[in-house]
């Protein structure tokens, strides 16, 4: 029996079939005059339409399914229900079609030299005008910024629900031909950051004064030819004097699954508009976002292939599993502690308000004393070192000592810290727990083991270690690989932390080259 996507039923009151024309103009590699924003769309009709406006009207409340030349559009219409949308990437598609179900609609993506055709199907193709699709309008808010080298920071603030804090923020760093107008990518990346992180804090700036090729990993992968995609998760908005947190009640990483599946597939229409196709993308998790993109990988395994978003998968220096015991017990007294804190009303983990406060005084006065008792003896700056090089966890996230970092700038992470998130749902601080103790039991790491994705885990010998993933073990998959960095000359407690993955001296080196070459590797759709 196939697997089906469940949906609720939403109405629309038109069957729509267009064709968007998207124009390239090809330039030198320097540019010349900046456009005010981005080129209009030529339709079929010789319309113009605004691509900032078109992508405010995605209708992100329906289902989205794509299509490809590899993928049956017959079969994604018997998998859609009432209101969904389906866009169909260029190419000649020779299947007879019949449209089995009512108010859905085909959208045929194309360029100047690329066209949707329908061979042997009698639907009419209608142009797209703008004022057909108000109805369908979803709040997407799109900016550009240009980082320098023809390297581009694109933001997309998007709306998904009805709570104030329902936003999420999706990233795109390219490098382009022209403003607006990408270079022809050779592989695709997705990023989710850690708790009291975002996309900015650990990877993008991570506390470095200047971003290029040497400080920043998603700057190293665009100017790679990498399209490089990443998300803010909605907590990471909750300004820091908020006080009344019951909307995070139940706020767990299913409901951050949900988000980034959402950012996923608006990525993955975002490519198609801008010319790189609508292949899967790799995931990749960093931290708590190991578990976000296990979770992902894991409820994809559950809807039929059509549907999904996630052809590899980049689990970075944590694991949900574990077979040791001391481990397990540590993991399910964590949850039994965050869960007695949750039955109090305590549905916020304030973890972040404290280090951005530490940051600001070293930031502000880094060798005076610490007025902390704790650090009595230390300075400020000392103080942050001090819990950046921290083994109470049995791993530590930059690897020295407090009175040198060996591996990474200690201004970088003190910049780091300023800008982290003040809060974080204390629900999902229970979950990462519980997933890891047996006698618990959550929903997000429910199918694990039908995973059968490639995997390539990457490990930090001063952070989660050289051990091989076992999270990765558990499942099906056949194609595992595991990097691990390290520094020979030192031993685990001061070696390669956790953060100097992405903020190291050496990083570009020892990591992000590697995993630039497991993307180009792996950057056939699957």
């Amino acid at each position: 029996m196939e697997l089906q996507k469940a949906k609720p039923p939403l109405f629309c009151v038109t069957i729509l079939i267009v064709s968007i024309l998207l124009s390239f103009t090809s330039c030198d590699d320097t540019y010349l005059n900046e456009p005010n924003g981005p080129d209009p769309i030529s339709s079929a009709d010789g319309s113009k339409i605004e691509l900032n406006d078109f992508i405010n009207q995605i209708n992100l409340d329906s289902e989205i399914l794509l299509v490809s030349n590899e993928t049956s559009i017959q079969k994604a219409i018997d998998l859609s229900s009432t209101g969904d949308a389906i866009f169909i990437q260029p190419g000649i598609y020779t299947e007879p079609l019949s449209l089995t179900k009512e108010n859905i609609s085909l959208i045929a993506l194309g360029s100047p030299d690329e066209k949707v055709i329908l061979e042997n199907s009698e639907l009419n193709i209608l142009p797209l005008q703008s004022n057909q699709l108000k109805h369908r309008r979803s709040f997407i808010t799109m900016n550009r910024e240009n980082l320098g080298n023809n390297i581009a920071h694109y933001t997309f603030d998007v709306t998904l629900g009805n709570g104030e804090f329902d936003v999420i923020r999706i990233h795109r760093i390219i490098r382009e031909k022209h403003p607006y107008h990408p270079v022809k990518t050779t592989s695709d990346i997705f990023m989710i950051h850690g708790a009291i992180q975002d996309f900015d804090d650990i990877f993008l700036t991570a506390g470095a004064d200047l971003i290029n090729s040497e400080t920043s990993a998603p700057y190293y992968l665009a100017a790679k030819n990498t399209d490089v995609w990443g998300i803010d998760l909605a907590w990471t908005k909750v300004p820091m004097k908020t006080t009344d947190f019951a909307f995070m009640k139940d706020w767990g990483i299913e409901k951050d699954i949900d988000h980034t599946l959402k950012a996923m597939i608006l990525a993955r229409l975002i490519r198609g508009f801008t010319g790189q196709g609508f292949n899967k993308m790799n995931l990749l998790g960093f931290s708590y976002g190991v578990n976000v993109a296990y979770g992902a990988a894991a409820r994809e395994t559950q809807i039929h292939p059509i549907w999904r978003d996630i052809k590899g998968l980049i689990p970075v220096d944590s694991q949900i599993k574990s077979e040791n015991q001391v481990t397990i017990n540590k993991k399910c007294d964590a949850a039994y502690k965050q869960m007695i804190l949750i039955n109090k009303g305590e549905y916020n983990n304030p973890w972040g308000v404290g280090l951005i406060n530490l940051g600001a005084m070293a930031v502000n006065a880094p060798d005076d004393p610490s007025p902390i008792s704790d650090f009595s003896g230390l300075t400020n700056l000392q103080v942050m070192n001090a819990i950046g090089t921290n083994r109470s966890a049995g791993w530590h996230f930059l690897g020295g000592t407090p009175f040198e970092l060996y591996y990474t700038d200690p201004y970088r992470f003190v910049n780091l810290c300023v800008a982290l998130s003040a809060h974080m749902p204390r629900q999902m601080f229970y979950e990462m727990a519980a997933s890891g103790c047996p006698s618990m039991d959550v929903s997000y790491d429910d199918h694990l083991e039908a995973i059968k994705i490639p995997i390539f885990y990457i490990s930090a010998e001063g952070g989660a270690g050289g051990i091989d993933d076992y999270t990765a073990s558990l499942t099906k998959s056949n194609d595992i690989s595991h990097l691990n960095v390290k520094d020979d000359t030192r031993v685990t407690e001061v070696n390669f932390g956790h953060a100097d993955l992405w903020m190291g001296y050496d990083s570009k080196d020892l990591m992000w080259e590697k995993l630039h070459t497991w993307l180009i590797n792996h950057n056939k759709s699957r």
